[in-house]
């Protein structure tokens, strides 16, 4: 009798354990060209089921009148994400990423330098 309450006890617990590394999946947003509050143009969605999560990357260009204009957004799941400012000549990338929280990457309106 005491083999099969000790039995039952760890079929009870083992779930627990087994699954309690294991984060959940999130849900992220994507389009291709996000620009004055709508996806014009890749819109839909994908699951991050681990790492970073979901990606955020503004667009910027320098203008002739000496400062940043941005231009457009794109949301996406990245495998390898790192939050960064990319500068190549007068294009200028700011990425962000999040996870944890389905749709974290909703386009918020576009961030400042």
């Amino acid at each position: 009798m005491d083999k099969f309450l000790l039995l039952l006890l760890l079929l009870g617990v083992f779930p627990f354990v087994f699954f309690q590394g294991v984060a959940p999946d999130t849900l992220c947003m994507v389009c291709q060209n996000f620009k004055k509050g709508q996806c014009l143009q890749g819109k839909g969605n994908c699951t991050m089921e681990q790492g970073p999560g979901c990606r955020t990357r503004d667009f910027f260009f320098f203008s002739e009148k000496g400062r940043w204009i941005y231009n457009h957004t794109q949301l996406d799941c990245y495998d390898f994400c790192m939050s960064s400012s990319f500068y190549f000549r007068d294009l200028k990338i700011l990425t962000f990423c999040c996870k944890g929280q389905d749709f974290c990457n909703k386009y918020i309106g576009e961030r400042k330098e």
